[in-house]
């Protein structure tokens, strides 16, 4: 019979512990503190990866929910690269009297397209070609008039139509925005920084700026895009592409992707803002916000060429066919893109040397692009012929792949880009190049 202390026999090997009946050994103290600090924090690692992946996803379903679609017939699926046909609308659809006193829009809108301009984007790579509108054009209705006008006569897809037709790019998506819509995306991103060399003064366009780096409010920048009186149709849509990069680098900077808050304004303000195809969903924002990576690095900017003309008394623009057909062309090759990457690269024509032989059986062709590269800033090594060749090739030493490709979105026909033994970036013009 075991008394009040009797713990039982002792352990096999040792004698009974105190106060653990049976002579169990003490088990060692557990570091809970420490364990539960490890579980706080792997649990809050989890949290935020869940976040961190939802929140970009909440962003792009906010937005394209909030959007206005229609449906348009004829755009392109699949492919690359992708085009989006960005268009400002001048249409005072829902504004007040005050809203368009205080924007100095006037009451008159047409249901015209202030601002055409087709972003071409392939990862994060991206080039921007405006249109002109007064540029004189055949309509999807066969009529001719200015491009401004497209929407007027047949809503978005007539605009889609025209500017395929007139440049031969595929469409992939229609986005659209007005006026309110732009001065609200702006007053969301909390402003626009612009630095204008000189100050602009336009009483049309209720603007009154200093030189100098300054932040321009939503009302204010609209001014400063629609501002026309100041120069021509050429300088106000210089300065619509520039104003569209400094928007893209604002949205990309990290300081704004860290504010969720104010992203999630901006994701509202931009779905309420905008008119987009119904091909425009979450999967196509991504790739289009993706693409804004490139806008915000300084893509190349280009416009379609025009020259004065009157036609029926009206002042209008009339392509200049030979200067627009070769830009439209490294448009839809993707050649503009590969300009993007040399300059995001940092690699000018200025750094690049090229040696070009003829293997197109023309005379004299190899002399003449040559002296095309070399205004552009090229340097010559040598000229020469080469062995007959159907298409145009450039080739390059290792490492110089971007030389090359700022080279083959220079140089007529269908250029393809292949690594070679050469000392430098070498163009052998094909058949394919020479004139027809």
């Amino acid at each position: 019979m075991g008394t009040d202390t009797d713990f039982g026999p002792p352990v096999r090997g040792g004698q009974p512990r105190e106060g653990f009946p049976g002579g169990r050994v003490r088990p060692p103290e557990k570091p809970r503190g420490r364990r539960r600090t490890g579980r706080r924090v792997l649990q809050a690692v989890l949290v935020l990866a869940v976040l961190m992946g939802l929140i970009p996803l909440a962003l792009l379903l906010t937005a394209s929910l909030r959007m206005d679609k229609v449906a348009i017939d004829g755009l392109a699926s699949g492919g690359a690269p992708v085009n989006v046909l960005l268009a400002g609308s001048d249409s005072r659809e829902g504004m007040s009297r005050e809203e368009q006193l205080e924007l100095s829009t006037g009451s008159q809108g047409g249901d015209l397209t202030d601002t055409i301009i087709v972003a071409s984007m392939q990862g994060n790579r991206a080039a921007l070609l405006a249109f002109p509108r007064d540029l004189y054009v055949t309509r999807c209705d066969g009529s001719q008039g200015r491009i401004n006008a497209a929407v007027h006569v047949g809503g978005p897809e007539c605009l889609v139509d025209t500017v395929s037709e007139l440049s031969g790019l595929p469409i992939h998506h229609y986005m659209e925005i007005r006026f309110l819509g732009f001065r609200d995306v702006v007053d969301a991103l909390g402003g626009v920084e612009m630095c204008l060399d000189e100050p602009i003064r336009d009483a049309n366009a209720g603007l009154d700026l200093p030189a100098g780096c300054q932040v321009l409010d939503g009302g204010d920048s609209l001014g400063y895009v629609r501002v026309r009186g100041i120069d021509d149709d050429f300088g106000r849509m210089d300065r619509q592409q520039e104003f569209l990069q400094v928007v893209a680098s604002e949205a990309t900077e990290p300081r704004t992707l860290i504010n969720i808050p104010k992203m999630f304004r901006v994701a509202a303000e931009g779905g309420d803002a905008l008119l987009a195809s119904d091909s425009v969903g979450p999967f196509s924002l991504a790739r289009i916000g993706w693409g804004l990576r490139g806008l915000a690095g300084g893509a190349p900017t280009h416009t379609v060429p025009g020259s004065p003309a009157s036609v029926g008394g009206a002042s209008v623009l009339q392509p200049i066919a030979s200067e627009a057909a070769p830009l439209f062309e490294r448009f839809r090759s993707g050649a503009v893109l590969d300009e993007a990457a040399a300059h995001d690269a940092g690699i000018a024509p200025e750094d690049v040397s090229v040696t070009v032989l003829n293997g197109s059986g023309a005379s004299g062709l190899a002399g003449s692009v040559a002296e095309q590269l070399e205004a552009h800033g090229y340097s010559i090594a040598a000229i020469g012929n080469a062995d007959p060749l159907d298409q145009t090739v450039v080739r390059h030493p290792e490492g110089q792949e971007e030389q090359a490709r700022l080279v083959a979105a220079e140089a007529p026909g269908d250029v393809t880009v292949e690594e070679a033994s050469v000392s430098s970036v070498t163009l052998i013009l094909g058949s394919d190049a020479s004139p027809r």
